[in-house]
Order: structure tokens, then C-alpha cells, then sequence
């Protein structure tokens, strides 16, 4: 038997080689706590003979050696000529590393094998009854596994387009146990990385992290190195808390990410955009697709939809400012041809329907002397046939040739793009003609926070990473260009570059997850804010309701309120007059009063039952309880103006129009 071992920061790690494998045991030198003993690396292979991918716990350790302050691990299974070595070392900050590079990825037997994947020290993030998971599905979701079923699932980090609702948007996994926790973070290759989990029915589950390399045979394999750490919890810690921390150091250190405050200082867009409500000005959309119902009433020729012309637009704004919101980022929907997702990558000439390029520029000049931001409502990755400058060779190819069809919208079926395949024409000079219309502010960008495709066009292919590399690409132009960006979803990958990410996960997309799904019996417990503490202070998210339950949570988070109106029915709510009182009373509680909290970190977070709270960074604490209606900063309560004291401190809704 053969052995290896490291030690630093109060942890030490033992590889033993055995006859049926390689064994990681892992120690916590504080605590004196040994987590269980778990094969190190476990190969899944893909068998081209049996179209099938076989799982092997069994492999031959080729080498075990300690070379300077490294471990070098090298497993393969002969018969099939597969062998993988993986690099392990304590990191500077006591997290255990596991660094995989596709040079030690070795198939010999290319025609009849191919690796899927490697398995990394399952097991070993175990938890019992008294235990829980963290798991990166939506915002974050915690398991018990005490009362789960036994249940096996596994997903990709930045999700897949056949269960999107999972929502996988942070490359970390955890697991807490009264004598302390694990968590498992892809430093590297977070796109290629699996998130797997699993109870026994027994009051016990495991969850951790993988390298993944295909799920076809023809998948191509991504090339940049990938890796894995796991660092420790002590005992008694609040998982979401310590994970955010560990996540948070990984996005602000390695990967760059500035805080909104010295964003603030580098762009004017972002200094205005902290101070402003933002508002989707909605001009019209053809009535077909999903945004408007299952089918929306498709046909061969669908009616366009005319919800606000650009002279309308400019009343509304008015009466916001006569009311005194004094700042306002718009993102102006629909002003393309054909109006909301009508046939892009068409954008021009301006939608006549709803006034045309000059009523179009009047209004945007209209808003900027009211001290707003108008910009646009953009979208670079869905593309329509219909379009006259539709590109087939810009489009990915799904396993079959076909063309990759992502959605069904107002112009129809849409086709996903690559913007790594991108010239000029694609994208910048879009950019630049749309900028002469005179708009500045965060540049908006529709549906950037996809599911990760693998492109198997047979020119332009590549892999999950060069499809978050080439969405990256289009952010970062667009930041480049107007000073800032914008986007929706939290996936990770696109929320390092943009100052404003929509909708970064929320609880109700739990409730679309299929009963079939295993992973559904799983994650019924409760969302958690890890989303929100990694990224408070590092881009601005929003809140999108009127009702005080939405103000409480949109102060709890220090959200951005954010609203969508029009001036006729058919899509949005019509702009009027208690609409308008109800977003000034925001803009003066949200913005004005409590805006500061919106560029600083979440420090901690509680839940009991309907009560949540919050801590910030300077010590600011916001409690509330949903259950009784009561939003409280620093335990001073905030007046909720559509309800009223019935003298014993319990509240009232007032009669409908008194607000």
C-alpha cells in the first residue's frame, strides 16, 4: 500500500492506494473531526459498443506521489484505456484543492471509449438526520435530509435548457453536520462542473461536486483546466452564511468583480442608476408566443399589439417627475420592428407603429432633460427567420444538424446564436447604430442568463464554457460601449461583468420543478439568499411588485424596485394614478431613505418560519415578518400606507382607494 498526505491550516488530507482503488480520508485538525473514508476518484466512461455510460469504482492507481507541497493522483482503468490525474494542494487560505487538466486525460481507445466524467470523493460530504444540504438550485435551497425519500439526481452548473427550472446558478454545493461542514467550490471550469446528491430514505444524504466531461459521444470536451475545493466548516456555523463567504472571496479576489461603489466611481451610468427607479416602457409586441399564454394565439399572421406610442410615453414620464421621482432608468421595450422580440437581429427602422425614429428620439431627448436614462431593451442571442439579416452560420447546431431552437416568441420560433462566431456586423455596429439614437445607461440585454448549450455546428462548435465566454463577450461589449450593462439571471457566469442583474432566482420557480424529477422531492424545504449575500453590494438586483410583502422583501435584500407599465391594456398594467403614488412611496423609501444599503454586503441572514432578517455591513439590521405584516430597520417600524393600526399595534388593511 502506498500513501500520501498534506497538511496545513488545520487540515490534513490521506490518500492510501489499495488494490481496488485510491481513498481519501480528511481530517479537521481543530475539531479533531475525520470525515468518512471516500475513494478519491471515480470514473465514468462513455462505451461507444453499449451507447451507454458505465460507472467504475474500481480503478488501478498508476501514481501516488508527493511532489513538493503538491499530491499528484493518477487513476485509470486499463481495459478501456482510460487514465485521468488530478494535481492536490492546500491553498493559501486552507481549502483543499483538486486541480484536473485534460492533458492527464488520457482515451486510448478513443474509437470504443471515452470519458464522461470523473466522480470526485463521493461520499464524503455526508450528512445524517441532524444535518443538511445547500444545494445551488435556484437562490440557493437547503435539504434536511431527515424526512426525504430515498432519491439520486444530478445537474450541470449553469443548468440545461430540459430542466431549466432548476435554476443552477452558483458553482458551490454544502453540507452541514452538528460536528461541522464541507463546502465544494468550482474555482475552475465551473460550466463543466456536476452538482450530484442523494438521500437513502434512512435520514441521511450526500451532495458534492464533479468533473464533467460529455453526455454524448460526440460531445466536444473543453480544454481549460478545471478545479474543485473544498474548504471547511466549523461547527455551529449557519452554512448559507459561511458558503457565501467562501463564494464571495472566490468572485471579489480571483474573479475580479468590483464593488457597485467603486463602479460608481468609474461610471456616471452606474452612479445615476443607483439613485433611479427603474421602469420597462412597453410599446407593443405581435400576440403570438409564450410571453403572452401556452400558444399565445399563434397564426400565420399574427395582430401586432399596440400597447403605447413613443408621444405617450412622454406623458407618463411627466407625470412621474411632476409626482417627484426625481431619478429614473427606463428600458424601453418594444421600439424595434415588429416591437418586443419581433425579428431580431432586425432592430431598424424603429417601429412605426408606435411613432417612429424621430418620435423615438424626442422622447429619449425628452427623458434625458428630465434627469432620466432612457435606453433600450436589447437581445443578441434569440434570432428569427423572419429576419432579413438572419445568419444560419451564427446559429448553434443541435447533436442532429438542426438548428438550435431556444423559445417562441412574438417573432415567432427563435433560434439561440454563438457569439463567439460574432463579426462586427453581429453585434458592435448594432450596438453603435442603436447608440445615435441618442440613448445612454446600462445597456439592457435580454435572456443573457441562458442554460449552457454545446454547439455541434461542424464550423463554429464548442463547448458549455465557450458559450458562457461568448455571452460574456456580448456584456462586455456592451459595458465597453455605454459605460455599463445589464442582464437577467444569476447565473454566475453572466453576472460578473454586467452592474445590473434581473431576476436572480426566485422561490415560485421551484414550483414548476417536474414530480418526476428526483431532484423535486429534494428541495421543498426552503429558498435561501446565497445568491444575494455573494453578490450584495456587486451588482444591483431588482424588486418587481407593489404590495407591501414586496417592499418588505425588496428592503430585506436592499433590492432595486423596478416596474413595467404601459398606457393602453393588452400586455402590462396601465399607467395611472395610484400606480404612480405607489411607486413614489417606494422611490422615497427604497431609493432615497435606504438606497445606501445597495452598495454594501450582506452580512447575515435569518429565517424562523414567516420572520426573516437581514444584517448589513455597517450594522444596519431590517426584520420582517410576513406573517403579521411588519417591516422594521433597526427596530424602528416602517409605515405600510395601505394599511392602518388598529390600536393594540396589529395592522389593518385600509378600504381600497384610502392608500
Amino acid at each position: 500500500m502506498k500513501s500520501a498526505s498534506l497538511e496545513a491550516s488545520g487540515l490534513r488530507v490521506t490518500f492510501d492506494a489499495q488494490a481496488e482503488g485510491c481513498f481519501c480520508t480528511l481530517t479537521d485538525l481543530r475539531t479533531g473531526h475525520t470525515w468518512p473514508r471516500v475513494p478519491a476518484l471515480v470514473l465514468e466512461v462513455y462505451d461507444r459498443t453499449l451507447q451507454r455510460i458505465e460507472r467504475f469504482e474500481k480503478v488501478e492507481v498508476k501514481t501516488l506521489e508527493r511532489v513538493d507541497d503538491a499530491i499528484h493522483l493518477t487513476v485509470a482503468n486499463e481495459y478501456r484505456g482510460i487514465s485521468v490525474g488530478v494535481w492536490v494542494t492546500l491553498t493559501a487560505t486552507g481549502e483543499l484543492s483538486f486541480w484536473l487538466s485534460t492533458a492527464e486525460a488520457y482515451e486510448h481507445r478513443h474509437g470504443l471509449y471515452r470519458i464522461a466524467a470523473v466522480d470526485l470523493l463521493p461520499g464524503l460530504m455526508r450528512a445524517g438526520p441532524d444535518g443538511e444540504l445547500l444545494l445551488p438550485i435556484n437562490t440557493g435551497v437547503l435539504c434536511s435530509p431527515a424526512d426525504k425519500p430515498a432519491r439520486s439526481d444530478r445537474f450541470l452548473i449553469y443548468g440545461e435548457q430540459h430542466r431549466w427550472e432548476l435554476l443552477p446558478t452558483l458553482p458551490v454545493a454544502a453540507v452541514n453536520t452538528p460536528a461541522g461542514g464541507l463546502v465544494a467550490m468550482a474555482a475552475a471550469g465551473a460550466a463543466e462542473t456536476e452538482c450530484r446528491v442523494s438521500t437513502d430514505g434512512r435520514g441521511n444524504g450526500t451532495v458534492g461536486l464533479s468533473f464533467w466531461f460529455r453526455n454524448l459521444d460526440i460531445d466536444p470536451v473543453e480544454q481549460s483546466p478545471r478545479e474543485i475545493r473544498f474548504a471547511l466548516v466549523p461547527p455551529r456555523q449557519d452554512i448559507t452564511g459561511f458558503t457565501a463567504g467562501v463564494l464571495r472571496r472566490h468572485v471579489t479576489q480571483e474573479l475580479g468583480k468590483p464593488t457597485l461603489t467603486q463602479r460608481a466611481k468609474e461610471s456616471p451610468e452606474v452612479a445615476h442608476l443607483l439613485g433611479a427607479t427603474i421602469m420597462k416602457l412597453f410599446y407593443g409586441v405581435q400576440a403570438q408566443g409564450i410571453m403572452l399564454g401556452e400558444g399565445g394565439g399563434a397564426s400565420a399572421q399574427p395582430k401586432f399589439l399596440l400597447t403605447m406610442t413613443f408621444d405617450e410615453a412622454k406623458t407618463g414620464l411627466k407625470a412621474f417627475h411632476d409626482a417627484g421621482v426625481d431619478k429614473i432608468y427606463t428600458q424601453n421595450v418594444g421600439w424595434n420592428f415588429r416591437g418586443h422580440d419581433g425579428a431580431y437581429p432586425t432592430r431598424f427602422p424603429v417601429e412605426r407603429r408606435s411613432g417612429g425614429e424621430a418620435a423615438f428620439r424626442d422622447l429619449i431627448a425628452y427623458g434625458h432633460n428630465l434627469g432620466y436614462q432612457m435606453t433600450v431593451h436589447d437581445n443578441y442571442l434569440d434570432a428569427y427567420e423572419c429576419s432579413a439579416d438572419f445568419d444560419p452560420d451564427v446559429i448553434i447546431r443541435d447533436p442532429y444538424g438542426q438548428l438550435q431552437v431556444r423559445g417562441f416568441w412574438g417573432g415567432g420560433t427563435s433560434y439561440v446564436t454563438w457569439p463567439l462566431a460574432f463579426a462586427d456586423k453581429h453585434m458592435a455596429a448594432e450596438m453603435r447604430r442603436i447608440k445615435e439614437l441618442g440613448i445612454r445607461g446600462p445597456y439592457y440585454l435580454d435572456g443573457m442568463g441562458s442554460p449552457l448549450y454545446t454547439n455541434y455546428h461542424p464550423k463554429h462548435g464548442g463547448t458549455r464554457t465557450a458559450m458562457a465566454q461568448g455571452i460574456d463577450r456580448i456584456l462586455t461589449t456592451a459595458r465597453d460601449l455605454y459605460a455599463s450593462s445589464a442582464t437577467e439571471t444569476g447565473y454566475l457566469y453572466c453576472s460578473l461583468t454586467p452592474d445590473l442583474v434581473a431576476n436572480p432566482g426566485n422561490d415560485g420557480l421551484k414550483g414548476l420543478c417536474r414530480p418526476e424529477w428526483p431532484i423535486t422531492d429534494l428541495i421543498g424545504d426552503r429558498c435561501v439568499p446565497l445568491w444575494q449575500m455573494v453578490m450584495s453590494g456587486l451588482v444591483v438586483t431588482e424588486n418587481q411588485g407593489l404590495a407591501w410583502t414586496d417592499t418588505m422583501r425588496a428592503l430585506l435584500y436592499a433590492q432595486h424596485p423596478r416596474y413595467e407599465w404601459s398606457t393602453r391594456p393588452g400586455v402590462q398594467p396601465v399607467l395611472d394614478a395610484a400606480m404612480i403614488r405607489k411607486i413614489k412611496f417606494r422611490h422615497d423609501l427604497l431609493i432615497k431613505r435606504f438606497g445606501h444599503l445597495r452598495t454594501q454586503q450582506m452580512t447575515a441572514y435569518e429565517r424562523d418560519s414567516g420572520y426573516e432578517s437581514t444584517t448589513f455591513e455597517d450594522g444596519t439590521v431590517v426584520t420582517a415578518d410576513f406573517d403579521a405584516g411588519v417591516l422594521r430597520v433597526d427596530g424602528e417600524m416602517i409605515p405600510n400606507p395601505d394599511a392602518a393600526s388598529d390600536g393594540n399595534g396589529r395592522l389593518t388593511k385600509v378600504a381600497a382607494g384610502a392608500a
